[in-house]
């Protein structure tokens, strides 16, 4: 099954639709309500509800043509590193050189509305199901079920809405994060000030808890989340909170451990198959490709592939991002993740403009489905957990496992410190999940280390842990219309 029916109960409205361009025309009924009819008289008006949320998350479109689903949204993140490069005068170099303007995160960038009203609607369409689930003739169990992944989506999205709006969780737990809504907003819905780190963290939790107690490991198909994804997604908060609380670790980990029982670590010939489709046995969680709802150029294999599969012309798309010859560096030649090119229109002007990556490939039908989830991210909490805890020797065993799968000439780790241990697991993040999640932000984001630029980056910047641009702006549209926000909520330029 894939996108063929979904529910958009977007910031005051709902849409009912079969998979064509309707979705397109006027949301009834416009003032917001929830209807029984439409919606809670069955099984099916929920579940298609669930599937136009994510719906929303892989094809919500912002201002620009590289504003389409969070697939973008991650892309901008993995630019903002030092591993990726983005063209200098072209499609992603404003992401790139951190620019605060509309694609950046001041109070009035379009890139910064994205994010925010993506996360929101995935918000508001879960509390219209989690509100409203009683109106369903059906068995608690039922019922349960429909909550639990409408709390794993809503978890999910207060995550990512924490980690982009305030600067880490272990800086401050205190800090302001953002407006918890755990009610489908209306017309007349007075909006919330911002909650605490601590608060929204434990928002996050009490829905993936909840969600990992309730779910089970059937679905009817990968881009829906099930136990295993909802583990996966509370590994990853558990994560971020063992900076500050180092008694987490161990939920990290046994949540990542978890999660990726029933998958296998990809072999060679699929990872070298293009990272396209949700039938890899590696991925948790991805969102489908629909060929009636084709992003074409705006796809993000139209940035990022540069191949003409199955030969190796260079295409003439968008296709305008690069790789860090530092990054490159750190690939051994037996890997298989090596999958750098030399870029085509080198020239001694044009330096950093060196490789390519042909990781994603589109097999000539200009999109593909999007990555959300894999079993190797999981290996990689569970080695980080355990060398926070000090466990060197099991952490260097299950790093070793994706690594030995990866390259079969690879050694074990002789790390003999925790911290040089984890510096390595940080690297072997990169080189596993780079473009996929803004792995190398994220991280530095996590660490409160500074970013610095090198290698063949046009855009060298240095960005100390504390500097201001680490955390978003509120939307301006936010600020206007929540009078619950003052101008002394704003976060600082």
């Amino acid at each position: 099954m894939k996108f063929k029916k979904y529910l958009l109960i977007g910031l005051g409205a709902i849409a009912l639709s079969s998979c064509t361009k309707d979705y397109l025309n006027e949301p009834q009924p416009a003032d917001g309500s929830v209807s029984d009819v439409l919606v809670f008289n069955s099984k099916v008006g929920v579940d298609n509800a669930l599937t136009g949320i994510y719906y929303l998350m892989r094809n919500y479109q912002g201002s620009a043509q590289n504003m389409y689903g969070w697939k973008t949204v991650q892309l901008n993140f993995d630019l903002r590193g030092n591993d990726m490069i983005s063209d200098a005068s072209n499609w992603w170099l404003y992401e790139n050189n951190w620019s605060d303007n509309t694609y950046g995160r001041i109070a009035t960038a379009s890139r910064n509305a994205q994010i925010w009203n993506l996360c929101y609607k995935v918000i508001n369409n879960a509390n219209a199901i989690v509100t409203n689930i009683n109106k369903l003739p059906e068995s608690d169990a039922v019922k349960n079920a429909f909550v639990a992944e409408a709390r794993a989506l809503r978890g999910w999205a207060y995550f990512q809405l924490a980690r982009v709006y305030q600067f880490t969780y272990a800086k401050d737990i205190n800090a302001a994060g953002v407006p918890i809504m755990l009610e489908a907003t209306t017309a007349t819905t007075t909006g919330k000030p911002r909650s605490s780190m601590k608060d929204v963290y434990a928002q996050v939790v009490s829905d993936l808890e909840y969600a990992t107690a309730t779910l089970t490991t059937t679905r009817v198909d990968k881009y829906r989340i099930n136990k295993s994804v909802a583990q996966g997604i509370l590994a990853e908060v558990y994560q971020e909170m063992g900076m500050a609380d180092a008694s987490l670790w161990t939920k990290a980990v046994s949540n990542a451990q978890a999660a990726r029982t029933g998958f296998t670590l990809m072999s060679a010939a699929d990872y070298k198959a293009g990272f396209n489709t949700v039938s890899n046995a590696e991925w948790m969680w991805g969102l489908q490709f629909n060929a009636s709802q084709s992003l074409s150029y705006a796809s993000f294999f139209g940035y990022i592939e540069p191949l003409n599969t199955p030969n190796t012309s260079f295409k003439a798309r968008y296709n305008d991002l690069y790789i860090n010859n530092t990054f490159v560096s750190l690939f051994t030649a037996t890997d298989i993740r090596n999958t750098f090119l030399a870029a085509p229109g080198q020239s001694s002007a044009l330096t950093w403009k060196k490789f390519v990556t042909y990781k994603f490939q589109d097999n000539a039908t200009q999109t593909g489905d999007f990555v959300m989830m894999r079993a190797a991210e999981m290996y990689l909490i569970e080695a980080e957990g355990d060398a926070q805890q000090g466990l060197l020797e099991p952490a260097k065993d299950v790093l070793f496992v994706l690594q030995k799968q990866r390259d079969p000439n690879a050694v074990r780790s002789t790390a003999t410190s925790k911290d040089a241990l984890i510096n390595e697991i940080l690297v072997e993040r990169r080189k596993e999940l780079y473009a996929e999640m803004g792995v190398e932000y994220f991280d530095l984001k996590r660490y409160q280390r500074g970013l610095v630029r090198n290698g063949i980056q046009w855009s060298l910047l240095n960005i100390a842990a504390t500097d201001n641009r680490w955390r978003w702006q509120i939307p301006q549209t936010e600020m206007d219309n929540n009078k619950s926000l003052t101008s002394a909520d704003q976060n600082p330029l």
